[in-house]
């Protein structure tokens, strides 16, 4: 018994072929530039949480006793500005406040967050649509050049590799790492340009 050879591709199946890889190929382009997007309003909402002193215990305990401490103070503040003769208007004082967001709550600060986060996730997405371009251009160069079976088509179709595995949700904390790794270059840069080091 010989093993029947299996039939070629026609020229139509591999224009056809050719047609739907390049249909496929936009789509993921498309879907890389809808998840750069994704990543930056997923950073953008890391960034711009707020958080409450009560939402933690620990935070909460921890800001009643400042409360305490600060109410305290004021008091011994207060008597001895009496003692001194200070009037209540003119007296000293001391207070404690909770900061939900840190040094996000900086625009300055938010800036170069966002500047760093959107240069990496450029070099995600372009990475991304390199991958889906070098991916499209072998299976049609397979599809011609090796003419490919139709039972083996949907193989072929079915390879290219999802976006996700380029494209990866930003780490916050990478972002703060090479935005303070820029700061200290760049006072090196100073200190070296003004004789300080």
């Amino acid at each position: 018994m010989t093993e029947e050879q299996p039939r070629k591709l026609s020229r139509t199946e591999t224009h056809d072929l050719s047609m739907i890889i390049r249909d496929r190929t936009k789509v993921l382009r498309a879907h890389a530039e809808e998840q750069a997007a994704a990543c930056l309003a997923d950073f953008e909402s890391q960034m711009a949480t707020v958080y409450t002193f009560d939402q933690d215990e620990v935070w909460k305990k921890a800001t009643e006793e400042a409360h305490r401490v600060v109410s305290d103070s004021q008091k011994t503040i207060a008597k001895r500005c009496k003692e001194l003769g200070i009037p209540a208007s003119f007296a000293p004082s001391i207070s404690a406040s909770w900061q939900g967001r840190g040094e996000n709550m900086l625009a300055a600060r938010r800036n170069e967050l966002r500047r760093v986060a959107r240069a990496s996730i450029d070099a995600m997405t372009k990475a991304a649509i390199t991958k889906i371009e070098k991916q499209a251009l072998d299976l049609r160069t397979q599809v011609v050049g090796m003419g490919l079976l139709s039972p083996d088509a949907k193989l072929f179709l079915e390879s290219l590799a999802p976006v996700e595995e380029s494209m990866r949700a930003l780490d916050f904390g990478e972002i703060e790492r090479k935005l303070e790794k820029e700061q200290q270059l760049r006072l090196a840069d100073r200190r070296r340009l003004y004789g300080g080091d």
